[in-house]
Parts: structure tokens; sequence; C-alpha cells
């Protein structure tokens, strides 16, 4: 009974736990950090924002925004990214290898940004050169982040080895994306499974009296051995 309880409290634990464990590194993009001046520009193949790769045509890039430029806000942290660049779109960025489970379930969560004055935004996402996702922000509503328009959206995958990379891409969707202002921000990528730690069996009342009349035995023993 005992045993029991023990192995429902580790596995709430743990659920709790590893949910709140983001496995991706800089998924706000907040470093490094041009808060206080304008959008930065990285060209294909960088990797100067931490834990990611910038990825696109040759001589391409996509634009890193603190929202001290023009006010526009992220909707997590002071920056995001504009897969654009300039203009253009089959941009965007691939995430550093993070360690997974394979067979395990992860949560995919990021949110997609459209500046309105330029309109909707569609995003390609895959895992490890999986079939792309796709996805579009068709909000044109004014928000409180305002003229950014934030939509959250997210996906459940199940891991195929031991690690794993998570690319984004700027899409070309007919009305349903501007090739000047697609945003990326907040990325996150947690463990939905429980994962429970090694559980002892706790010993039946029985047991205890037995080991408890045991340890006394060898502590009376080990005295009278003193004085003698």
């Amino acid at each position: 009974m005992q045993a029991s309880w023990i192995v429902a409290l580790a596995a709430l634990w743990a659920g709790s736990s590893a949910a709140a464990t983001n496995l991706v590194t800089n998924g706000s993009f907040e470093s490094p950090s041009h808060v206080g001046g304008g959008y930065v520009l990285y060209t294909s193949g960088s990797t100067a924002m931490t834990g990611w790769t910038v990825l696109g045509p040759a001589a391409d890039s996509v634009q890193l925004t603190p929202d001290t430029y023009l006010g526009l806000k992220a909707s997590d942290g002071r920056q995001w990214v504009d897969m654009t660049g300039i203009y253009g779109y089959d941009k965007g960025l691939q995430s550093d290898s993070f360690a997974t489970v394979a067979g395990a379930t992860y949560r995919v969560s990021f949110d997609i940004g459209n500046y309105l004055p330029f309109g909707r935004s569609t995003v390609g996402v895959s895992l490890n050169g999986e079939p792309e996702r796709s996805f579009t922000n068709a909000s044109l509503a004014a928000t409180a982040t305002a003229p950014m328009n934030w939509a959250a959206f997210s996906f459940d995958w199940v891991a195929d080895g031991a690690s794993a990379r998570i690319s984004f891409l700027g899409r070309a969707n007919g009305a349903d994306s501007n090739n000047a202002g697609i945003g990326l921000d907040d990325v996150r990528v947690e463990r939905v499974e429980p994962v429970l730690p090694p559980v002892t069996a706790v010993p039946e009342p029985g047991t205890w009296a037995l080991m408890l009349a045991g340890l006394a035995a060898t502590s009376i023993t080990a005295r009278r051995r003193r004085r003698d």
C-alpha cells in the first residue's frame, strides 16, 4: 500500500517537472541582445544567434528584431525573428541538436507573428527532416502587441532517435503569407510523458518490525562486546 502511494506521488512529481523543461536553447531569441537599437541581419549559415543556424539561399538573411525597433513587440521577451529578412520566402532557422528519447512524445509550440500592414504569415516546421507541417497566422486583428499580431501554435511529436533538431522556414502561401514580415518567437519543445524516477518498494509494517528488532539486537550485542 505504501509503495503504491510512492509510485503515485512520483508520477505526479515527474509529470509536472518534465513539462516545465524547454529543450530548445534561446527559444525566445534574446541572445545576442540588440535591445536599445535596431534590427540586425544574419546571413545563411550564421550561428551568431545562440542555439540556432540560419537557413536559406546563400548570402540571404533573416532579421533579429528588438522591440526598440519601431516598437515591434515580441510575443515573449523583447526580441523576435523576421524570417523574411528584408524580403523573401524559404528562409528561417534550425535549432542546435537537443536530446530526446526514442518513442517518447514531445509538445512543440511556437508563435507566428504578422506585421499588420503587411498581412498574414505561413511557416513550415519540421523535425529531423520529417515532412514539413504548415501553420498560418490568418488573423489581422489589432492586439496588445500591435502593430504585431502574434498567434500560438502547437503539435505533438514522437521522437525517432536520441536527438533532434527543429527547423522553421517562412513559406509562400498565396494571400495567406506575405514576403516582408513573417515573425517567429517563443519556440518550445517539452516532453509531455512523465519520466518516473527509480522507486524502491516500502516494507510492510510486519517487515519494519522485524528489521527494527534485528537492529536492536545488533546494537545490544555490540554494547556487550565493548563491555567485555
